[in-house]
């Protein structure tokens, strides 16, 4: 079999693959849906193709985000079958406290006409977690900051106040019980001759009123007991009362209570912020027919930046073709940062110190704007009879979320092999809320 027939098999197995990668990863549709627009003053983190639900049943799928003016077109696809009428209500949910966000849709009222394809309606807004911390925060900071006015010194002498006054008037109770205790005694041996002219019927209950006296009579030196201890100072009520250094202790507590929301609210920034992909490529040397894989983790830990682990040339530990041209079993160790349609990255590239970017020259004009541009070099400190550093460039177009191919021409300087690839990105969620964990015990 000829390098040309070779080459041949393994781009139609690569295409017939591609096909089968596009279906089953891209965002296709075989089934009839039209569109909907719905404005959003605030999407609160509602990610790029995220479901669209009826009652929890997945009915379509979010196409485009854009801006709007002021507020957030959403604009997504809905099953044909799925009939929607005009007063039908959005709203951005989710499926926990730190789970994936989703559009809710209403059917609306029944006798409300449907909505047609393209049409648009206005979404819920929601409240976001950082949104409810702030207004907590906000109005902790009212709260201190009425103890440090002259007013919030005065609570402590209010509430004294208000317990020597309830202290007087327990004094007086006691005082007119005493003087009236002869109308007592009455009252009671008149109950008595009652109780005795109903013998028979309240025989059983005697006992009990006798056991009822007896502890009115035990909860009576109960409050005494508690009003001698806070006329005193004594106990949490008389430290509340007596302590001139009370406003001083409440500050304190609303201050650490505005921290400690603080502290929550960044915990929930990182948690949501981090997002993890796996990035796997499969390479083709059309020089020395020669088939390479590249595998690798991207961490983005917020918009802008990100860091890239992972091992190319992954296989058997056999070198293909002259020395020098392409290590087996490298690894790569990468920071890098985006600025619009470029990114720029530095770091260990196939275990050797280098540095790389990548361009889409058209990102205003669909479908132009899937195209990039590829450039990298690295081990500049070759030795001979090379001495040059090896440089790759190339071009790549995006077929969809998750698929993208491309070519590039390696080390420029010397070999000038080209390599055909594919690329494939999987997003992993789960590694991103064990990294946001991890950032948790960051102080």
């Amino acid at each position: 079999m000829t390098q040309e027939t070779k080459l041949g098999v393994f781009v139609l197995v690569s295409l017939a693959a591609l096909a089968v990668s596009i279906i089953l990863l891209g965002d296709f549709q075989f089934r009839s849906t039209y569109t909907l627009n719905i404005l959003f003053n605030d999407i609160a983190g509602l990610p790029a193709k995220a479901k669209v639900k009826i009652a929890g049943v997945e009915v379509g799928a979010v196409k485009v985000i854009t801006l709007d003016g002021t507020r957030a077109r959403v604009k997504v696809w809905i099953r044909e079958e799925v009939k929607i009428h005009i007063d039908a209500q959005a709203d951005i949910a989710a499926t926990g406290i730190i789970g994936s966000k989703y559009l809710e849709l209403t059917l609306g009222s029944p006798g409300k006409p449907f909505l047609k394809d393209g049409d648009t309606i206005i979404g819920n807004d929601s409240v976001s977690l950082n949104k409810l911390a702030e207004n907590v925060m906000k109005q902790l900071d009212k709260i201190a900051k009425a103890f440090e006015m002259p007013e919030g010194a005065a609570i402590g002498e209010n509430l004294a106040t208000t317990m020597s006054n309830l202290r007087k008037i327990t004094d007086s109770l006691r005082s007119a019980l005493a003087e009236q205790q002869d109308k007592l005694v009455n009252i009671v041996d008149n109950i008595n001759n009652f109780t005795d002219d109903l013998a028979e019927i309240t025989r059983d209950n005697k006992a009990e009123m006798k056991i009822a006296i007896k502890n009115i009579s035990e909860v009576s030196g109960k409050l005494d007991r508690i009003m001698a201890k806070v006329e005193n100072g004594e106990g949490t009520i008389g430290k509340l009362v007596s302590d001139k250094q009370m406003g001083n202790d409440l500050k304190e507590t609303f201050s650490d209570l505005k921290e400690t929301t603080k502290q929550a609210k960044q915990v929930m920034r990182r948690l949501n912020l981090i997002e993890t992909q796996w990035d796997y490529t499969l390479r083709y040397d059309a020089k020395y027919d020669t088939r390479r894989h590249d595998v690798g983790l991207r961490i983005i830990p917020r918009p802008g930046k990100f860091y890239y682990v992972g091992g190319s040339n992954l296989g058997e530990n056999t070198v293909y073709g002259p020395p020098d041209i392409e290590d087996i079993n490298t690894f790569n160790l990468l920071v890098g940062r985006y600025f619009g349609p470029a990114q720029v990255y530095a770091g260990v590239i196939r275990s050797k110190g280098g540095l790389g970017a990548k361009f889409k020259p058209f990102w205003k004009w669909n479908p132009l704007s899937r195209l990039e541009l590829t450039a990298e070099g690295y081990n500049f400190f070759r030795e001979r009879p090379i001495s040059r550093p090896k440089i790759n460039v190339g071009a790549r177009t995006q077929l969809s979320d998750s698929v993208s191919v491309g070519a590039q021409m390696e080390d420029l300087y010397y070999s000038t092999n080209l390599n055909v690839y594919m690329n494939l990105v999987f997003r992993d969620d789960d590694i991103a809320y064990i990294l946001g964990l991890v950032g948790l015990a960051r102080p």
